[in-house]
């Protein structure tokens, strides 16, 4: 990776789900966010790796380079009128009231994740309870502000703004209250769902709801696991847990999916940012699965 973070590669711009006369070639999907590629995890040596096409062009070259070279044709086309704030000029915002308890560079992660790449997260030394997240491009942050801003996490409200700055530096990196790193480099993890335009089409965009759709599970979960799992990282358990059906009948299934159901909308974004990509057993290998959520359009799991 190149030390400079201005002179890093970016990828073009993601846009996720959209109508179809928006999105373009990954427009038009209409189900749950799924993954077949995904099944029982590779070694951890595949981490590292990048997934999907080669990096778009350098990242102060102008609009076009931003968003790739020829390879993807035009850039893509901006979202919808009034689905999407003003399309920001900084991939980096920044994220006030995180529970400086409960929150690390890995937490945030797992929320803004959801809304598009991201690229690496420093919380702010000087003010407790403030990060910074640089995202893979300017329509993450539009999403990314238009759905977290104003919801409540662990009970505080977050306020989630544009950054003046247009790259995170990593600088001197702190001790967080848990112990973990005040600054971490997501880039090229295999946890970004943004990676190509075929993964991004796979995202439906969501407000924050009470009903979070999880994927990727072991192929023999239950509620009681749920329960388990949410016992061991400190957040509520779920007051409903419906398991989807597969193709074949259950037994055999590569992972499994389903839907989890809590009382508030901020108990889901508490489990979201603690469960999320949590590393679940995998009863027929050495490898866990890794477990996968955003959030749901059902209005209840059961």
């Amino acid at each position: 990776m190149n030390a400079n973070p201005n002179k890093r590669q970016r990828q073009p711009a993601l846009l996720g789900d959209h109508p179809p006369e928006y999105a373009g070639p990954q427009g038009g999907y209409h189900g749950h966010y799924h993954d077949e590629s995904y099944g029982p995890p590779r070694p951890p040596h595949y981490e590292g790796r990048r997934m999907g096409p080669p990096m778009g062009g350098p990242r102060r070259g102008g609009h076009n380079q931003r968003y790739g070279g020829p390879q993807y044709g035009h850039p893509p086309p901006p979202p919808p009128p009034g689905e999407y704030s003003p399309h920001a000029d900084s991939p980096v915002v920044m994220v006030y009231g995180l529970e400086p308890s409960k929150m690390n560079a890995d937490k945030v992660f797992n929320v803004f994740c959801l809304y598009g790449n991201v690229e690496r997260v420093k919380f702010m030394k000087s003010k407790p309870g403030a990060a910074m997240v640089e995202m893979g491009d300017c329509y993450a942050v539009d999403r990314a502000i238009t759905h977290l801003n104003n919801n409540f996490l662990f009970g505080q409200k977050l306020n989630v703004c544009v950054s003046k700055q247009q790259a995170i530096m990593p600088g001197q990196s702190y001790e967080l209250e848990d112990g973990t790193s005040s600054f971490k480099d997501f880039h090229g993890t295999r946890n970004n769902r943004f990676t190509s335009p075929e993964q991004a089409a796979k995202n439906r965009i969501q407000h924050p709801s009470n009903v979070l759709h999880f994927f990727n599970a072991q192929p023999d979960v239950s509620a009681d696991i749920f329960t388990q799992i949410c016992e061991e990282l400190g957040v509520k358990s779920p007051s409903n847990v419906k398991l989807f059906t597969g193709k074949s009948g259950g037994p055999g299934e590569r992972s499994s999916s389903g839907l989890l159901e809590w009382e508030s909308i901020n108990d889901a974004m508490e489990a979201l940012a603690m469960m999320n990509h949590y590393q679940m057993k995998n009863p027929n290998g050495p490898y866990p699965y890794t477990l996968k959520l955003c959030f749901s359009t059902a209005q209840h799991a059961n």
